[in-house]
């Protein structure tokens, strides 16, 4: 079974109503799909929430993470993590550090990373798919 991970920008569109993603997370929730809740992608979405005050999108965010199982990086993770950095900083191919630990934490619990910007993690080891084009 798919287990999925998703990005900020994903949270941020369901956030808006968004159809597509509405419809995908409808039919990952009715066959008990496991959804992966991220540290990095809580600490974006809240970060952004605060910052507007928007109580009825933070209100709609909290009962959506509830349904996620949520797990912590390892010592994995963060080794992992350092090696892409590094391999992308060599090859002149930066990365922020929020979109690393996002793929990593997608990578090392075996879930596919659902995200609008695949160009973000492009030549990581990380398997994707955008809800909004599919």
């Amino acid at each position: 079974m798919t287990t999925y991970v998703l990005d900020t920008n994903i949270i941020f569109h369901y956030l808006r109503d968004d159809a597509h993603v509405l419809a995908r997370l409808d039919r990952a929730f009715a066959s008990n799909t496991p959804i992966l809740g991220c540290p990095v992608v809580w600490y974006e979405v809240q970060r952004g929430l605060l910052a507007t005050d928007s109580k009825r999108r933070m209100r709609d965010f909290i009962e959506l993470a509830e349904a996620f199982t949520w797990e912590h990086y390892t010592w994995n993770d963060w080794t992992l993590a350092a090696s892409w950095w590094a391999q992308r900083k060599v090859q002149g191919r930066p990365i922020g550090d929020a979109d690393l630990l996002i793929a990593v934490f997608a990578r090392n619990h075996g879930a596919v990373l659902v995200t609008d910007n695949a160009k973000d993690f492009d030549g990581l080891d990380v398997s994707l798919e955008n809800w909004l084009k599919d």
